[in-house]
């Protein structure tokens, strides 16, 4: 079953739409963890992603280790 509450990422509003946060505008984003599994064929894509957003705590060497090919 799929999540329907969203959460701003602006405000921290929680709502039932889909685009926009009702209150301020902001985006929205699904307040919940995916499931895990230990066979997680993605896991290695959103390690890079956090690392190029820079919302990976590791230190500079670790950081370009994982996004080197």
């Amino acid at each position: 079953m799929r999540s329907l509450l969203r959460r701003c990422a602006k405000c921290g509003a929680y709502t039932l739409k889909r685009d926009v946060c009702p209150k301020c505008g902001g985006p929205l984003e699904i307040p919940h963890p995916p499931k895990y599994s230990p066979e997680d064929r993605y896991q290695i894509y959103r390690i890079k992603m956090k690392a190029l957003a820079g919302r990976l705590p590791a230190r500079e060497e670790t950081r370009r280790r994982i996004l080197s090919p």
